[in-house]
């Protein structure tokens, strides 16, 4: 397998890069050869599990892309490739060059970026859907990591229902796993009090905002509570002095980046885990956020947005679900969780069985396998 990951630094504890890593190490455990293509801006190998042969991408331009990844394809023989970005211009050609199959993996839309920062208009901008779209087309298979990005894909791809599959996001059941939360403290400077736990990258989508917003009523209904926010990213000095104009910055606790073998303790130290993401961009593509599945393996309890791809987490009782953007329901939740150990524990231990049952890494790797090998098999006429 020849795993295309070209804008992802592998070496990021950033999402994307973890979905990479660890989906890579699953497939190595599951018996097969895998060469991944990506950045590694630290520049140490380490970064990438045993096993994974790692190919430093060379950048653009796109020619020069293929040639590389052409080259490794005819060297490696692979049988398929796989490629996660919402272009796969690349896939597409090394497949054509090499007479693979192609799979494309899609985990969010380009319109992700004008949430950030406005877009620059492109004349060019109706030929490159056009371009995509039959880049699609071609794909032996579209891997999607919600249902609702999945019927989106769908839909604007003119896609038959089977050549597009839901497979969600895993979790290292192994690396993350429930501790005591006085002995995980103990990592940590004196903060005393019931943690609110938020891991993550710091963009408009999470909903970092209204969880601040929500500090003032928690606050009054658990006065000693205290709000971690572990991560960083383009909305983080908005959010520092919107927690500053609230009154709010001795609650409100900003660590920055954490790495990534680090989480784990924050979410053991915690009491409740947060994920309370905005209606905007989260209701049209769903989600199956990392973040969540890690809160859930340390047997923490949840408070998430009621969006979908979150469904589970109200059927099988791991937390509560609020509506997105409402900051009075937020509090009131993470306030009856704070104030309730008992049903909080219980949520935390359902949690725990769930991902070992359906969200490990092996799991969603087991999965990916079924996609890639039936695209292998309709290729050779299996």
């Amino acid at each position: 397998m020849l795993f295309l990951a070209l804008d992802v630094n592998l070496g990021a504890p950033q999402g994307d890069a973890i979905h990479v890593r660890e989906l890579a190490r699953s497939l190595v455990a599951r018996g097969h050869a895998v060469d991944v293509v990506g950045l590694l801006r630290s520049g140490a190998d380490q970064d990438l599990p045993p096993g994974v042969r790692h190919h430093a991408s060379p950048g653009r331009p796109d020619l020069r892309l293929v040639r590389f990844c052409s080259q490794i394809a005819r060297e490696t023989q692979c049988d398929i490739i796989y490629e996660r970005r919402l272009s796969p211009k690349i896939a597409f050609a090394v497949a054509r060059l090499a007479s693979v199959p192609f799979v494309v993996e899609v985990n969010g839309i380009p319109e992700e970026a004008a949430l950030i920062r406005a877009p620059r208009p492109s004349p060019l901008r109706p030929v490159k859907s056009r371009v995509r779209k039959q880049m699609f087309r071609a794909a032996a298979r579209v891997v999607a990591v919600s249902d609702r990005l999945a019927l989106r894909i769908r839909e604007e791809y003119e896609l038959a229902p089977d050549r597009v599959v839901t497979i969600p996001n895993g979790v290292d059941v192994e690396r993350f796993h429930p501790m005591d939360r006085a002995m995980a403290r103990r990592e940590f400077p004196p903060l005393e009090g019931p943690w609110i736990l938020f891991v993550g990258n710091l963009v408009p989508w999470q909903g970092v905002d209204v969880l601040i917003r929500a500090v003032p009523a928690v606050l009054k209904a658990i006065p000693e509570s205290r709000i971690l926010i572990a991560g960083d990213g383009v909305s983080r000095q908005g959010l520092e002095r919107f927690a500053s104009d609230l009154g709010v910055t001795s609650t409100v606790v900003f660590r920055g980046a954490v790495p990534h073998h680090l989480v784990p303790t924050y979410i053991g130290a915690s009491d409740v885990c947060v994920a309370p993401f905005t209606r905007r961009r989260n209701e049209v593509v769903g989600l199956s956020p990392l973040k969540v599945n890690e809160y859930l393996a340390c047997g923490r309890p949840v408070v998430v947005s009621d969006l979908p791809g979150m469904e589970f987490i109200r059927d099988r009782r791991l937390g509560l679900v609020v509506p997105p953007d409402d900051p009075k329901a937020l509090a009131a939740a993470l306030s009856r969780l704070l104030a309730d150990p008992t049903e909080a524990r219980l949520m935390g231990k359902r949690g725990r069985e769930f991902v070992l049952q359906e969200r490990s890494w092996d799991r969603t790797a087991e999965r990916v396998e079924g996609v890639l090998r039936t695209a292998v098999e309709d290729r050779r006429g299996i």
